[in-house]
């Protein structure tokens, strides 16, 4: 899985569910909002993939035999690596696909609450999508 991988399949699904939850709000289609919530909950699971992966893990930029010998390049950069930024961006898209969960649950038992849940992983999955924007404008 390449670098480019990690930040641009996150931004396309975030950008399909909110279509799905959007559409299926404005023009009153359930398939549509569960689509949108089903899109979150594989965002999910993808982020759970990435991050017990070990595809955003430290370890690849630093490893213990050059901290025990301490041959570390003399030039410290300023800022962190891709993948270490996008770390709280995979956080916030496990978040959005526990709101979705909840959302789908209580859609299905007809509570009045889903749209609330269903606002509250939207906005989720978006703070995440910015942070996606805020490190790829440091490439």
């Amino acid at each position: 899985m390449t670098e480019v991988f990690l930040y641009t399949f996150p931004q396309w699904i975030v950008f399909a569910a909110l279509f799905g939850l959007v559409y299926g709000w404005v023009e009153d289609k359930k398939a549509f909002r569960l689509i949108g919530l089903a899109c979150f909950i594989a965002l999910g699971l993808f982020s759970l993939y990435v991050i017990l992966g070990d595809y955003l893990a430290p370890g690849k930029f630093l490893t213990p035999e050059e901290v025990m010998s301490e041959e570390l390049n003399d030039e410290i950069l300023n800022e962190a690596p891709i993948e270490a930024q996008l770390l709280p961006a995979y956080l916030s898209f496990m978040g959005s696909a526990i709101l979705a969960i909840i959302a789908l649950l209580l859609d299905w038992l007809n509570k009045k609450y889903n749209r609330l849940f269903m606002v509250l992983a939207g906005l989720v999955a978006l703070f995440g999508f910015f942070i996606v924007v805020g490190a790829v404008r440091s490439i």
